[in-house]
């Protein structure tokens, strides 16, 4: 039966990306939040830590994505004034290379293309994105009461072989959990670094880039990407060509940290895969399904491999629940 709903769940986030990858992000932002959730109970009541808890992390999301496209817009918008500025001044008394005027038109054609293509596409992704949003909130808020009436039906779910299939989706779940949980740390220390790392470079926006790092750090591989958008304008609006080249610095650095220092520590004991399997999976399903693909590709590789284990090579039960005893001793240890 696992592998029909895994089935079952590839070919809806397939027919239908804009409910079923919501309500996955729902479930995402919800794990997240468990983390300063925990922290928080430790001083408070468990009500005032979900409410704080809840504020802190979807604060932080809409501050970095309601600056996001606005600092993107401006900085484009004064590059592409300042590549103009370029080309005329070469038509003055100076004249400059042809092949530097080539470059300069093409990129600002470019550039012109670009941003008439993605304002066109976010005018006819609105209403599917307003639609994708509240989704998201309702399953980052509902998500508590879901997962305990799926625990009391989990039965059901698995009518032949009972209990492997009740371990299996502990198992599976708590895998999730430490993932998310792992990525929130290292997510928090790559967010800390961009931001201390670009206000003592003297670039503007330190805070925004941080927090940005730290938001997109949950995609794995492809969030180094988004927040190198607006790192690397605001760079270059800064200091030109060598704010450029600071960015550049500051991005690998961050990046070098990540995945050779911080995920094998903290991430090793949920994933127990190779980078290069975990770099494929991430190619092979996004290409399958866009970005939704990018979110559910360690979430499907982790469930495929506790199928193999319980299903295929057959682990014992005793195996299994040893596994989960001592991922429930080690929480309660750091808890």
């Amino acid at each position: 039966m696992g592998l029909v709903y895994l089935a079952l769940f590839f070919a809806l986030i397939k027919l239908t990306p804009f409910i079923i990858t919501p309500l996955f992000l729902g479930l995402f932002l919800a794990t997240i939040i468990n983390v300063p959730e925990r922290m928080f109970a430790k001083k408070l009541s468990p009500r005032w830590s979900k409410i704080l808890a809840n504020v802190l992390v979807i604060g932080i999301i809409l501050y970095a994505l309601g600056n996001f496209f606005p600092i993107v817009i401006n900085q484009g918008r004064a590059i592409f004034t300042s590549l103009q500025d370029i080309e005329i001044y070469s038509q003055g008394e100076i004249e400059l290379p042809q092949w530097i005027v080539d470059i300069i038109n093409n990129l600002n054609q470019y550039l012109s293309d670009f941003a008439l293509t993605l304002l066109n596409n976010v005018i006819s992704y609105t209403p599917s994105a307003l639609i994708a949003a509240i989704l998201v909130i309702v399953t980052t808020i509902s998500i508590g009461s879901l997962k305990s009436e799926i625990s009391k039906n989990i039965v059901n779910l698995f009518p032949v072989d009972t209990e492997k299939g009740i371990s299996f989706a502990k198992k599976t779940f708590k895998d999730f959990e430490n993932f998310v949980q792992g990525q929130f740390f290292v997510a928090a220390f790559v967010g800390l670094f961009v931001g201390i790392s670009v206000y003592v470079t003297g670039i503007s926006g330190g805070f925004f880039l941080g927090v940005l790092a730290w938001v997109t750090n949950f995609i794995p591989y492809l969030g180094v990407i988004i927040s190198a958008i607006p790192l690397l304008m605001l760079a270059y609006s800064a200091k030109g060509l060598i704010g450029l080249l600071i960015g550049i610095i500051i991005l690998v650095l961050a990046n070098q940290i990540e995945v050779w220092i911080l995920s094998p520590r903290i991430q090793s004991r949920s994933l127990k895969l190779h980078w290069f399997v975990i770099l494929v999976s991430i190619l092979l399903f996004g290409q399958l399904f866009s970005f939704a693909g990018v979110l559910i590709a360690l979430p499907s590789i982790m469930y495929i491999k506790n199928y193999w284990d319980f299903f295929v090579t057959k682990k014992s039960g005793i195996d299994m629940q040893k596994e989960l005893v001592v991922d429930t001793e080690e929480e309660k240890e750091e808890e």
